[in-house]
């Protein structure tokens, strides 16, 4: 089996951010999101909108940054399964 490189930590983005001189609150401003949805991006949670763009605006390759997800198959979808009883009869 293939093994992933460890995501990067927190501080190392916030590092990258800052050599980057883009801040929190501008990503936030610019995704219309809040500053808490990209501090708990940075932190660990999931958000492949948010992950996207901070990876864009610091130029470094998203898998090389979180690599958990996109190296093993890309992220998650949203939403529920479809239920196969709720499918529409043709």
């Amino acid at each position: 089996m293939k093994k992933i490189p460890p995501n990067m930590r927190p501080n190392d983005i916030r590092k990258a951010m800052l050599d980057a001189n883009i801040k929190q609150a501008a990503i936030a401003r610019e995704l219309g999101v809040s500053s808490e949805t990209v501090y708990s991006v940075i932190e660990g949670r999931a958000s492949h909108r948010v992950r996207e763009y901070i990876a864009k605006k610091i130029g470094i390759d998203i898998t090389q940054i979180w690599p958990d997800p996109y190296l093993l198959g890309g992220p998650r979808k949203a939403g529920r399964p479809f239920c196969h009883s709720l499918r529409k009869k043709p």
